[in-house]
């Protein structure tokens, strides 16, 4: 539509420096990686946000151009034929005009180029919305590197698509799910559930006769539908757990057999996630799995983050040390003295694991945040913590998230020992957990207020472990922040918590049930 040579459409560097220009917005993936200001996009007789049939101006043109990079249509000249949003889907970035007009058109536009007949454009809509490529506002240097997210599986949706009838549905459902969320577009909700229900179908099917070429695309299937369980209105809860618990099942039973990659990577993580979250033990914990772990922990990644992929290996056995340590402590019957110092040494050996990785991530930031001016309200913390990235947030919050657990085991543990037993002050261990429970809901706002959807789930497990330790204290207070917490998540995502995810009782009073409602919460702090 858009004619001209090979290059017209290619940002500055890379036409300058003769290099594929893949035309992201707002900035193309060679300049991300190199660190580059992407000044602008020649579009032939359209420049962006500007007519250029005159002396075209500078590509680093000003503030806006340089915030957003949009393909202003109004600068198209009189004589171009009329487009339709047909048109427009094949030919221009699917929502950056829709998505940084502020038009009340906005949505309708986006909501026309999320066709579900194309399961392309829809994957591409899902991951503008997802990582929240564009929007008012929306700054050219943004603190979340997309791939770098918590949940960066899903930078390779993309990449998956074509490979089976069963992933395609799937994948298809768990978009339109989202977007349908976003924009409260009924219609497109259904067509995600629908979708979602006939993968299911698929894949219940497929399994008893289930074959090597086939695993792969069922477990990667598992891995979108769980997250299809969140973006749906049941907000995930026991269903999102059946399909963890499949995949999990289908890594033990196929491992041996498969040819792993990155995938085996996220479906690993994910239950690593759920059984800290929910202290159940988990078989990729064993010490029995520890080889496998180490292959898929060292396949190629596209996530450039390393510091988190080498936390998730070296926090593998906590699950199973943290269960153990329930069954001793809810014990009627007094625990054998081996079976406590046998746990006592697990610990301490995870301990000594993870040491290294946090001087590492010391090291690799040298201030990872600031300390702005105190704030005052009802639902934020007097002094949150301005990160550099959420990167360095993510990694942080993982790091005090496995101390607390690791003390907060170790201080229950000795309470189990005989009185002459020597063992380190106890006084000292509550004062240090309560620290890094702090830090924390400290951590929150910054991943979770304004952000992107995949900048906020970062914060998903360090505030369920902070929430339950709460609970473990009888803090009703600082209880009810963390559930308020998940409910300005929920208003703001537009996603609904199942009761199984932040179900919380305090002496009594259930506070759960308002953060699986974003409507029932109203001004709670």
């Amino acid at each position: 539509m858009l004619p001209g040579p090979h290059k017209r459409g290619f940002c500055k560097f890379c036409k300058e420096n003769g290099v594929q220009c893949d035309k992201k917005k707002p900035r193309c993936s060679e300049c991300v990686a190199t660190d580059k200001s992407c000044g602008g996009y020649d579009m032939g007789h359209i420049f962006i946000n500007v007519d250029s049939s005159g002396p075209p101006p500078t590509w680093n043109r000003g503030q806006s151009a340089q915030k957003h990079l949009l393909l202003d249509l109004a600068s198209q000249p009189a004589a171009s034929p009329p487009q339709t949003l047909d048109m427009l889907a094949t030919s221009l970035p699917s929502t950056s005009d829709a998505m940084s007009s502020g038009s009340v058109d906005a949505s309708k536009a986006i909501l026309a180029l999320a066709n579900p007949a194309n399961i392309h454009r829809l994957v591409e809509l899902f991951l503008d919305l997802y990582l929240k490529r564009y929007g008012p506002g929306k700054t050219l240097v943004d603190p979340l590197t997309a791939g770098n997210e918590c949940g960066g599986w899903r930078i390779l949706l993309p990449s998956w698509l074509g490979q089976s009838v069963i992933l395609d549905t799937a994948i298809g459902g768990m978009a339109a799910s989202f977007i349908g969320a976003q924009y409260q577009d009924v219609a497109l909700s259904n067509h995600g559930g629908n979708m979602y229900l006939n993968a299911l179908q698929m894949v219940q099917k497929a399994l008893p006769e289930l074959n090597v070429s086939e695993r792969k695309h069922l477990l990667a299937a598992t891995l979108v539908m769980s997250s299809t369980e969140l973006f749906m209105s049941n907000g995930g809860g026991s269903s999102q757990f059946t399909h963890i618990e499949g995949a999990t099942r289908l890594l033990n039973f196929s491992s041996d057999s498969m040819d792993l990659d990155e995938l085996h990577v996220y479906i690993l993580n994910q239950g690593l996630f759920e059984a800290i979250s929910s202290r159940r033990p988990y078989p990729c914990s064993s010490p029995g799995f520890r080889h496998i772990a180490r292959q898929i922990y060292s396949v190629p990644r596209t996530n450039r983050n390393d510091l988190y992929f080498q936390w998730c290996e070296r926090i593998l056995p906590l699950p199973n040390i943290l269960n153990a340590a329930d069954s001793v402590v809810s014990s009627t019957a007094p625990a054998p003295m081996s079976a406590v110092l046998s746990i006592l040494d697990d610990l301490s050996t995870l301990e000594q694991v993870i040491a290294p990785w946090y001087e590492l991530l010391q090291s690799s930031i040298s201030t990872p945040w600031t300390l702005p001016a105190a704030q005052a309200s009802a639902d934020s913390v007097p002094f949150p913590l301005q990160f550099t990235s959420i990167e360095a947030c993510t990694n942080y919050c993982l790091y005090w998230i496995s101390q607390l657990l690791l003390l907060e085991a170790r201080q229950t543990l000795y309470a189990r020992l005989p009185p002459h037993s020597q063992t380190p002050e106890l006084a000292g261990l509550q004062p240090r957990i309560a620290e890094y429970a702090s830090l924390v809901c400290r951590s929150v706002q910054y991943c979770a207020h304004g952000t992107s959807y995949a900048a906020t789930e970062n914060m998903f497990l360090p505030l369920h472990v902070v929430a339950g330790y709460y609970v473990r204290q009888g803090d009703r207070e600082r209880t009810g922040w963390c559930v308020a917490a998940f409910a300005r998540m929920s208003r703001e995502h537009r996603i609904r918590f199942g009761s199984e995810m932040v179900e919380v009782e305090v002496v009594g009073v259930r506070a759960g049930d308002e953060a699986c409602d974003a409507d029932g919460v109203g001004d709670r702090g």
